[in-house]
């Protein structure tokens, strides 16, 4: 007589072997992705297409977990923390919130409206300890020398240049950063003041809504020196070397200064003019009048 295999014992040796097999590949899946550094860290994050100039509220952002090895050091972990803030820029869904989109950190809109019905903010709570907030015209400035004797008066009367080249299309926008270029009396060109924060562009002198002037953020103890910049006052003769205001130009984010965490103060990224990639002007004949007929000549 057979003997009858022991069906119970057999089914529970399956039941452990199974086990046994999801635990080992957990296991690897851990590994992995302790490995790959995945470890997720909880950050804030928005919800949904944020429009620039938008006050943030609760509605409109949450903590989301993402991986901390793909997650900037400085992002907000509490969603009070960025409720009230106002993101220079367009922000996107499911975006890090960190500092630099808020340049007008801390800041929350005030029950006044403007004339376009957005709110009016306060600048001076805005300002970093140490700084104050200067206008400066969006065109370029040339003093202005009545001096018989200068062998060419134009260049110090016009720049030449409109409002929107000098302001870079009047594509700079609060929040932005900008070096100004100047003239330095000689018709050199050089760089100034660097890395300016950009607070506000006001007064719209166009239809094509180009601004007449920008609010800029400055240190104390520089704000004469801008002020004398673009003004030209101290311009008395022709012989008399006076920089004056040139262009304006945007700096990449990357390149921007440190602001204290705390808020207390700003370090502006000066740079040199060796920064950037190597010029060499390549071969390249010169075209004139015999060139021209030569190929379209009849």
């Amino acid at each position: 007589m057979a003997i009858q295999p022991n069906k119970p014992s057999s089914r529970v040796f399956l039941i452990i072997g199974v086990a046994l097999a999801a635990l080992a590949f957990a296991g690897v899946l851990f590994a992995l992705n302790q490995s790959k550094g995945g470890n997720d860290v909880s950050v804030v994050v928005a919800k949904s297409d944020i429009a620039a100039g938008t006050p943030l509220t609760k509605d409109l952002v949450t903590v989301a977990s993402v991986p901390s090895t793909t997650t900037p050091a400085d992002a907000y972990t509490s969603a009070d923390a960025v409720v009230g803030k106002i993101p220079a820029a367009s922000v996107k869904a499911n975006t890090v919130l960190v500092p630099a989109l808020f340049p007008q950190a801390g800041i929350t809109a005030s029950a006044a409206t403007g004339a376009a019905g957005s709110p009016v903010i306060s600048v001076e709570t805005q300002l970093t300890k140490g700084y104050v907030a200067m206008a400066i015209p969006a065109v370029g400035t040339a003093p202005v020398i009545d001096d018989p004797n200068c062998p060419k008066p134009p260049k110090f009367s016009v720049t030449g240049l409109g409002a929107d080249q000098v302001s870079a299309g009047f594509y700079i926008l609060p929040g932005d950063h900008i070096d100004i270029l100047v003239d330095d009396g000689t018709g050199g060109v050089r760089y100034s003041f660097q890395d300016l924060p950009v607070l506000r562009t006001g007064a719209v002198g166009s239809a094509a809504g180009g601004a007449s002037l920008y609010l800029v953020e400055v240190a104390r103890n520089q704000a004469q020196l801008l002020a004398d910049l673009v003004t030209n006052r101290y311009a008395t003769s022709c012989s008399e070397a006076a920089p004056f205001l040139l262009k304006y130009v945007l700096r990449p984010q990357s390149e921007w200064g440190k602001l204290a965490a705390d808020g207390s103060g700003y370090t502006p990224n000066y740079l040199d003019n060796t920064k950037g990639p190597a010029f060499k002007a390549g071969t390249d004949s010169a075209v004139n009048a015999g060139a021209l007929a030569q190929l379209f000549g009849h």
